[in-house]
């Protein structure tokens, strides 16, 4: 069995050349992206085979390598199918254009992982460029299991690497003593919401949303006045206020876990959580930049360390489904902070009322294992409160109290 993970890692002070060589194969790659993506919107489809057709040639004449090419045309469909879906949802839409911060991607082809470098070809048989990594002492003996796509990018005068894990994992065995399943649910107006056997842990995420507000604010008075090295720097400082932030709170929810016997954590999957929430101009701005795949990570990296299993489950209904019948509508969540069932009138904190559904979704993942898609079970039939198999507790609140705090 192998885990999926993913890593940022900066690129160590690249030379003259090989900067320029970044700077000139990004533009054509973002061009790349934009004829499948003009490609795509013009014929009103999402296939890829049609769109590669259509468009390879093109992309090639650029002067783009073939891996390269086949991974604009990836792209291309990604933001296709992005766009249609917007339509479909009977949401505004413009058109959608191809930004120049889209970075290059990597097909596993292209590059390799030698040590701490990244050695990338150029599209020359037998010429390679290498990139020597800054890369933290925890991740060094991680770098064998580097498989898959990848992709560079350039974040103000700094150039990084994403880089895919496939990590070996082995079976965990019970001990016969059952585990303590604590479902989280990250957010935006509560970054962090988790139901325990002793209450309820949460983050509040409204002094951190006014602070990336005030950050927007300055970006947008320093870019009137064209100072783009204050915006950058202002980037760079907010971007270690979250980083730290994020430790802390990832640091928080494993020693919260170990408090309990066979500690799980579970999370819902992050796939396309920018287009499930949706809101204001200023809300999807926020959403659209919020770290929440690097808090995973924390976790992830924390916990394996901490000997704790983390679980991820699909995310689809978690907040209107009620934890008490199994009853799922968007009727049962009349506002943001309150759920109410329709059917039973079970009633609570909205954001609890998820942590307890993830929590009942990764039971079935400990079940059943994990397949593709983990659900609460059968529609309408959510396991009871507090109710679980082999042992396994899944903790939740019978009270209604919407203003639950925390006791961690």
């Amino acid at each position: 069995m192998h885990r999926a993970e993913t890593v940022v890692l900066k690129l160590r002070s690249p030379s003259k050349a090989k900067r320029a060589w970044l700077d000139q194969t990004a533009e054509r790659f973002r061009q790349g992206v934009q004829l499948g993506l003009d490609a795509a919107l013009s014929a009103k489809t999402s296939n890829r085979g049609k769109i590669h057709a259509a468009t390879y040639a093109s992309i090639r004449a650029l002067g783009l390598p073939s891996d390269y090419c086949r991974m604009a045309v990836n792209q291309a469909v990604q933001l296709a199918r992005s766009h249609f879906g917007v339509r479909k949802s009977k949401r505004r839409a413009g058109k959608p254009t191809v930004v120049r911060s889209q970075g290059i991607g990597l097909g596993a082809n292209a590059y390799r992982v030698v040590g701490t470098t990244l050695r990338v070809s150029t599209g020359n048989r037998g010429e390679y460029l290498w990139f020597p990594l800054c890369v933290p002492a925890r991740w060094r003996d991680r770098l064998q299991y580097v498989k898959g796509d990848a992709r560079l990018f350039k974040r103000g005068n700094d150039w990084f690497v994403m880089l895919p894990f496939k990590m070996p994992t082995t079976p965990t065995v019970r001990d016969g003593g059952g585990e303590t399943v604590i479902g989280v649910d990250l957010g935006i107006v509560r970054l962090a919401t988790a139901k325990h056997p002793q209450g309820v842990f949460l983050v509040n995420g409204k002094p951190i949303r006014h602070r990336r507000e005030r950050f927007a604010s300055l970006r947008r008075r320093l870019q009137r006045h064209r100072r783009t090295d204050r915006v950058r720097a202002m980037g760079n400082r907010e971007r270690r206020w979250m980083t730290d932030l994020n430790h802390k709170v990832s640091r928080q929810l494993v020693d919260l876990a170990l408090r309990y016997p066979n500690p799980v954590l579970a999370f819902e999957q992050l796939d396309g959580i920018r287009d499930r929430a949706r809101g204001s101009k200023r809300f999807n701005r926020m959403v659209a930049s919020w770290a929440f795949r690097q808090l995973i990570n924390f976790v992830q990296y924390k916990a394996e360390r901490a000997g704790v299993r983390v679980v991820f489950v699909d995310p689809r209904k978690t907040s209107q489904t009620c934890p008490k019948c199994g009853h799922a509508t968007r009727a049962n969540r009349p506002e943001q902070s309150h759920f109410r069932c329709v059917a039973c009138g079970y009633q609570g904190n909205a954001d609890v009322v998820a942590s307890l559904n993830i929590a009942a979704a990764a039971l079935d993942v400990l079940r059943h294992g994990p397949p593709d898609t983990a659900r609460l079970g059968q529609p309408g039939q959510a396991p009871p409160v507090g109710e679980g198999l082999d042992g396994v507790k899944v903790w939740a609140s019978a009270h209604a109290d919407s203003n639950l705090a925390s006791s961690a």
